[in-house]
């Protein structure tokens, strides 16, 4: 038995991706994808990000991670560790590859929940809550308009998008917006 564990240690050292053992570098832009939480969560985190000059990356929910010259591994480990201590998500897994490109993006918002293509969104000087929801392909059958919730740091705010003064409310950068699912109709006689 001792004879085959060897090798096969061996082997799979060697079939570590390079990927895997990338060093983060300031500046430059990093992929994040996560697993083991909600499906409708997964459009906060899965995308495209930059590392600051400073060495950080800014995370939805949690803010900005201190993540440059770790290994993809460390750092993809170091974010599991974050939004649990947080009381975020119970048990993520983070996978993060480094990319050549520089810096992917700097100014965003997220748009998560029930909408066509959740995800990180480019954000715009002047965009509102409304063109952020219709930027993430508008809501899906199940949305709920009504109830948008628009999360800035640790404030957050619930908006009737069917009202045009609340369609009308400016974004920031780094802004959440949720759309949530529709509520079951009570039965009425």
């Amino acid at each position: 038995m001792k004879k085959y564990l060897l090798p096969l240690l061996s082997i799979a050292l060697i079939m570590l991706s390079p990927s895997a053992l990338a060093q983060i570098v300031n500046g430059r832009g990093i992929e994040i994808r996560v697993q083991g939480v909600p499906i409708e969560e997964k459009g906060r985190i899965d995308g495209a990000y930059s590392v600051s000059d400073s060495g950080t990356v800014r995370m939805p929910l949690i803010g900005e991670v201190s993540i440059a010259g770790l290994s993809t591994n460390a750092a993809a480990a170091k974010l599991e560790g974050v939004y649990k201590e947080n009381g975020i998500y119970t048990s993520p897994t983070f996978q993060i590859s480094a990319t050549s490109a520089d810096a992917i993006r700097q100014d965003q918002v997220t748009i998560s929940g029930f909408v066509r293509g959740a995800g990180p969104k480019p954000f715009t000087p002047g965009m509102t809550l409304y063109q952020a929801v219709a930027a993430a392909g508008g809501p899906n059958e199940f949305g709920d308009m009504k109830r948008v919730l628009l999360m800035r740091g640790k404030n957050s705010r619930v908006y009737n998008l069917n009202n045009l003064q609340d369609r009308n409310i400016i974004l920031q950068p780094d802004d959440t917006v949720e759309v949530p699912e529709k509520g079951i109709i009570p039965f009425r006689r």
